[in-house]
């Protein structure tokens, strides 16, 4: 079976993991698109940073397990 994945188009409020730079390994959450082409607004927790981050480059989105998928 093929999928194709496309990048999301909104992901203001899902919380993220943050892939690089000084948060590296910390969580967050996204806080909608960045004012920089192709950049996303991310604000790590504990912290009032906002991060104009790549999706899957600099970030992914953090998926619950132990939920219902369909709320994910």
């Amino acid at each position: 079976m093929n999928r194709i994945l496309q990048k999301p188009t909104d992901m203001q409020g899902a919380r993220v993991l943050i892939l690089a730079g000084e948060y590296k390994g910390e969580q967050g959450v996204c806080l909608g698109e960045s004012d920089q082409p192709g950049l996303w607004a991310i604000s790590p927790d504990d912290n009032e940073e906002i991060l104009s981050l790549a999706f899957e480059k600099d970030f992914g989105l953090l998926v619950d397990l132990s939920s219902n998928p369909k709320h994910n």
